[in-house]
């Protein structure tokens, strides 16, 4: 069972929902999932040719989804997937993101 946890403004997409428990083998199936799940998410995850959209920031555990294979990034049993509001704006060096954004998934 993979875990997703909606962090600030998805939580309000997906109806107050802060978690959902799915099965699937992919990050791609999981997202799939939340929105069989949260019909609602289909327009805020992806544009009208499919596509993530770009200010959608997705974790697995700890690691940028994007590190992993992006959609393809396989997923194990007790995973958790993060699924946060991107940061944007401010003066920070590329090294610093990840940083910044894990902080904002574990204080969030």
């Amino acid at each position: 069972m993979i875990t997703v946890l909606l962090h600030g403004a998805w939580r309000n997409f997906a109806g107050g929902a802060r978690e959902v428990r799915l099965d699937a083998p992919t990050l791609r199936g999981v997202l799939e999932g939340l929105v069989a799940a949260h019909p609602s998410l289909r327009e805020r995850l992806r544009d009208e040719h499919g596509k993530l959209r770009p200010h959608l920031a997705l974790f697995v555990n700890d690691e940028d989804a994007r590190l992993l294979g992006g959609e393809d990034a396989t997923l194990k049993d007790g995973d958790i997937v993060h699924v946060i509001p991107a940061l944007s704006g401010g003066n920070i060096e590329p090294s610093d993101v990840r940083a910044v954004v894990i902080t904002r998934v574990v204080f969030s």
